[in-house]
């Protein structure tokens, strides 16, 4: 599960990284809080989950709608791209 939306952009660009650890301090791994570098990619990055709810309120219209039949290239174009994100 994604974290649910909304998802913002913050002026704040660094790299982090963050260890997870055991309570006797054993490390089992990490967290890398990368800074995007194309400002196109961040604002699609936090319009992801928007994104995902459009699709799937489409993908449901498509199996309502029988009129949509000759749109089913896009129908399994969606399906495939929602079962990717989810």
């Amino acid at each position: 599960m994604h974290t649910p939306a909304p998802w913002l952009l913050s002026d704040a660009r660094s790299t982090k990284v963050e260890l997870i650890n055991t309570a006797k301090g054993h490390a089992i791994g990490e967290i890398v809080w990368v800074d995007v570098r194309n400002p196109a990619d961040a604002k699609l990055i936090a319009a992801a989950p928007e994104l995902l709810e459009a699709s799937l309120e489409a993908l449901e219209l498509f199996s309502k709608v029988p009129e949509l039949i000759e749109y089913m290239d896009t129908f399994h174009n969606l399906r495939n791209a929602i079962n990717k994100a989810t």
